[in-house]
């Protein structure tokens, strides 16, 4: 557990805003109230604030509630004290005027005798009024939920005076305490109608911040279903992340529990009762369905719901009642005793069996008939459940509900009887819903239960379920699956009775030979996939038809890998193919976007991937197409040269159990590190995913490829020529990778340069016959110059312009300006090498920028750099500098903190390799000139 280190998590926006405020504050001021439920961070947000701010005066208060009541006026007395700190007795004093002795009142120090208590308010109000004239000062009073009517008053004065005049005022308070009838709300509304607040109400975390929370909290890596288990108990709420992340077993923390349960002890003891039936149906029930469960009439459940809404402890969501937190109806279900417990899940489970059989109705029943341990009834609403979320393609639900009814199936006298199938369909269905939840490891268990189950004699059933097995094997990393495929087609024969089967075996086969690097079987064995399902397709069989569009991408996919043209063309046939099915509609998303790629249309597949992330949450497509997906788009960005916003992305990988998509998606993350110039932090992230990526590359070939291109770069950084050679070699080794080995010819080139300058020299002919076999692919001129260049047989300007990644156009104007430099051309240099990183700076290729910006400081050619360096704000404070301008004048000039003015000089200075203000100014007025 580590929460005093813990970063500041999914707060950044509301942080700059905050700033950006103060910034604003000019001959008129802001004020900003902060709102969120107990545990957002607000606090911790005020403080991260409050440290970051420099030259200015910064008073807080926090309003404190006695036990009985608001304790009256604590965060008025904190704001003088704050004041007396910052300037002194004798300046507060002086500020207050003949009014100081009410301060008196308060802070004692600021009078020699208690003054007029009744004037508190207008002495405190003139003062902050006055010291705003004369100090940049920040008023901020947290905690508004807990003030006395004097401090409400004191609050919403300041706000109107920051009308008039440079006073930033800072607010806060929790919006779970502030009922209908607080005192606060009118008070809030009134400087609404006034239009003198602006409201930053804090957002709940995203799963992605959560888990990055919750790993900061722990001190490791937690795994996939801890996160997604805290994620889905917090409600994103992050003092609840921090307390579930520091005791990550099932129960609740004792220090959170006690927390949760302040509201519900606080209730009558009918809103109690109603609270524990509510926490046995859920977060959530239907009013209908709590009032067949509730014991007692209309009018006592309407009182207790009320009771319970005004305390904040439920809340009203249309037609139904839920808690206000998760996490506080896993508290409130602890309190029940455990005749009560089965009284009411019995009631539950009766009540819901007369709702629409829904997939989440029907979970529900089995959940609440095995807590009422009625195991047969149990069993039944479980296989109705699993039926229903297959359908309804909620695959997390059908997994559990199948979990649950292989739990229960040896409690039961005759669970065949009852579900109507034996275990062995129970396991494969199961094992099909966890596949498509991305949860492969446990698919595969039962997976390989199911197949030493499965009856011999039921040749296409066993077949089939071989196939998944093969499927599975792959996703999970234990194989590639081609055993298994073959003795699924061996067992099923040539009976064409079974076509449709055989045709679905021989696409997992074609799939296989396609993700492995075996493109030419992979096309092969596709177009055999055709034939044996175009009958069936032509028929009207919906699965052939699934299968064919399938079969159909594959070849595609095969065909543009190696380097055919004419398989991009095959994409589009293959969409009107997929059409209406989601799986092979996902497929075609992730394979035509990223052939896209893989021929240099990085805005085209940059659109298709945002276009299939849509359709797959649209469609409620699975986990891993939608990991696969989010990850052509992190790379589509990558190589369009948006490497910022890639960085944005990712937010699923957190949340993911390790498999064949997180795997790719890993990998694509260390190569925007190292594209980003953040060499530790990809040597990091590669050393925590290397397991991971070493058992998927051994089956996945752009996994395998992309890992040796990101170790070549890395072996390159360090100066390991030879390390660098050994990832390349992979390029003419392995013919698999075909496209994806030009990349490793330029590693490849620049290892043999080193080599040569040391004396030492390699054999570089296989990486020239790499790039012939590919002579008319649209990137390979791109990496032909890099490769030409690197080795000093042509010019870097070749490359500078070609089709390609843009972080490699950008790397070649870094080298063409150092090979300048190398001529003697300085002014050629200077020009290349203050462009380059210009473009890289706008990349985000920080590393790049900083190597051409270090190429000019060591030639000594930046004195007069370029004011392109410079951006659109350092240029208004260069100008400002240049005018003679102090950093306070420019501050009130700009409406910004003198500190960021001062961060704006620092940038400047170094950009233009200026040793003081007037030599930057110098250079301004020369290139003004």
């Amino acid at each position: 557990m580590q929460i005093g280190r813990v970063p500041l998590v999914g707060r950044q926006a509301d942080l700059d805003a905050l700033r950006d405020e103060v910034d604003a504050v000019g001959a008129e001021g802001r004020a900003v109230v902060v709102s969120g439920d107990a545990g957002m961070g607000k606090t911790r947000l005020l403080r991260d604030f409050t440290d970051s701010l420099t030259d200015v005066v910064v008073v807080r208060g926090a309003c404190v509630d006695s036990g009985s009541g608001p304790a009256p006026l604590t965060a008025i007395t904190d704001l003088l004290r704050d004041l007396v700190d910052a300037l002194g007795v004798e300046a507060v004093r002086e500020a207050a005027g003949p009014g100081a002795d009410a301060l008196g009142v308060l802070v004692p120090a600021l009078a020699d005798s208690a003054g007029d208590a009744e004037r508190l308010a207008d002495v405190v109000v003139e003062l902050f009024s006055q010291l705003a004239r004369t100090h940049r000062l920040v008023v901020i009073i947290e905690d508004l939920h807990w003030a006395d009517s004097t401090t409400c008053d004191i609050a919403a004065r300041l706000v109107r005076r920051a009308a008039a005049l440079p006073l930033f005022v800072l607010l806060s308070y929790r919006t779970d305490d502030v009922g209908r009838a607080h005192p606060l709300r009118p008070v809030l509304a009134e400087l609404d109608r006034a239009r003198l607040l602006t409201h930053r109400p804090l957002a709940r975390l995203s799963p992605a911040e959560v888990g990055a929370l919750a790993n900061a909290v722990h001190g490791d890596t937690l795994a996939a279903g801890v996160l997604n288990d805290i994620a889905a108990r917090s409600d994103g709420i992050p003092f609840y992340v921090e307390e579930l992340a520091s005791f990550t077993g099932a129960r609740l923390p004792v220090s959170l529990r006690d927390v949760l349960l302040l509201r519900y002890e606080r209730l009558d003891a009918e809103a109690r009762r109603f609270a524990r039936v509510l926490a046995t149906g859920g977060v959530e029930v239907e009013h209908a369905v709590l009032r067949d469960v509730f014991d007692g009439d209309e009018a006592a459940l309407e009182d207790a719901v009320r009771s319970a809404v005004d305390a904040q402890v439920v809340v009203i969501r249309d037609e139904a009642y839920a808690f206000r937190h998760a996490l506080m109806q896993e508290a409130v279900y602890a309190e029940l005793l455990p005749t009560e417990r089965t009284r009411l899940h019995t009631a539950y489970a009766v009540a819901l069996e007369n709702s629409a059989p829904t997939a989440r109705v029907l979970a529900d029943i089995a959940h609440h008939w095995r807590a009422a341990r009625v195991p047969d009834r149990a069993l039944a609403a479980g296989v109705a459940a699993q039926r229903a979320a297959s359908v309804a393609s909620a695959w997390s639900t059908a997994a559990e509900a199948g979990e649950r009814v292989l739990e229960l199936w040896d409690s039961v006298p005759d669970p065949e009887g009852i579900c109507g199938m034996p275990r062995a369909e129970v396991l494969r269905r199961t094992s099909a819903a966890l596949v498509s939840a991305n949860r492969n490891d446990r698919a595969l268990a039962f997976a390989q239960e199911a197949v030493a189950l499965w009856p011999e004699d039921d040749v296409v059933g066993r077949a089939t379920m071989l196939g998944d097995l093969a499927t599975i094997e792959f996703q999970a990393g234990v194989s590639d699956g081609v055993e298994s495929i073959e003795q699924a087609l061996s067992i099923l024969g040539d009976d064409p009775q079974h076509d449709v089967q055989r045709a679905g075996l021989l696409l997992s086969s074609a799939r296989v030979h396609m993700l492995n690097g075996r493109q030419a079987l992979g096309a092969e064995v596709a177009a055999q996939t055709r034939a044996t399902a175009e009958a069936a397709a032509a028929a009207g069989d919906p699965a052939a038809r699934e299968i064919l569009a399938q079969a159909l991408l594959i070849a595609a996919t095969c065909r543009a890998s190696v380097g055919d043209p004419d398989g991009v063309s095959l994409f589009e046939e293959a969409r009107t193919h997929a059409d209406g099915f989601v799986r092979a509609m996902m497929r075609f998303y992730i394979n035509y976007s990223n052939t896209l790629m893989l021929i240099g249309r990085y805005e085209d597949a940059v659109a298709l991937a945002r276009e299939g992330q849509e359709y797959g949450r649209t469609h409620v497509a699975d986990l891993g197409p939608l990991v696969m997906i989010e990850a052509n788009m992190i790379e589509a960005h990558i190589y369009a040269g948006r490497l910022r916003e890639a960085e944005e992305l990712g937010g699923l990988l957190p949340m993911v159990e390790p498999g064949l998509y997180s795997a790719f998606l890993r990998e694509r993350l260390v190569c925007l590190a190292i594209w980003r110039g953040r060499i530790d932090g990809a040597e990091a992230a590669l050393d925590a995913a290397r397991l991971e990526l070493d058992m998927f590359g051994a089956y996945e070939f752009q996994t395998r490829f992309g890992m040796a291109y990101d170790l070549g770069e890395l072996a390159l950084a360090r100066g390991d020529a030879h390390g660098a050679l050994s990832h390349a070699r992979l390029a003419w080794e392995t013919p698999a990778g075909g496209v994806l080995a030009l990349p490793l010819t330029a590693i490849a080139a620049r290892a043999v340069a080193m080599l040569r300058e040391a004396g030492e020299d390699a054999d570089i002919e296989p990486y020239r016959a790499v790039l012939a076999g590919f002579d008319a692919w649209p990137v390979t001129p791109l990496w032909a110059a890099v490769f030409a260049a690197e080795l000093g047989e042509g010019p870097w300007t070749a490359a500078i312009d070609a089709i390609g990644p843009a972080y490699i156009r950008a790397y070649a104007r870094v080298r063409h300006g150092e090979a300048l430099l190398a001529e003697g051309d300085r002014a050629g240099a200077r020009e290349a090498l203050t462009g380059a990183a210009s473009y890289a700076g706008e990349l985000g290729a920080d590393g790049l920028a900083a190597r051409a910006n270090a190429l000019l400081t060591d030639a000594g050619l930046t004195g007069d750099a370029p004011r392109s360096l410079l951006t659109a704000r350092e240029e208004q404070v260069l100008e400002l500098v240049a005018e003679g301008l102090s950093n306070g004048q420019i501050a009130e000039r700009l409406y910004i903190s003198v500190k960021t003015v001062s961060v704006h000089v620092s940038a400047i200075l170094r950009k233009l390799d200026a040793s003081s203000r007037t030599a930057a100014a110098a250079i301004y007025r020369r290139s003004a000139a």
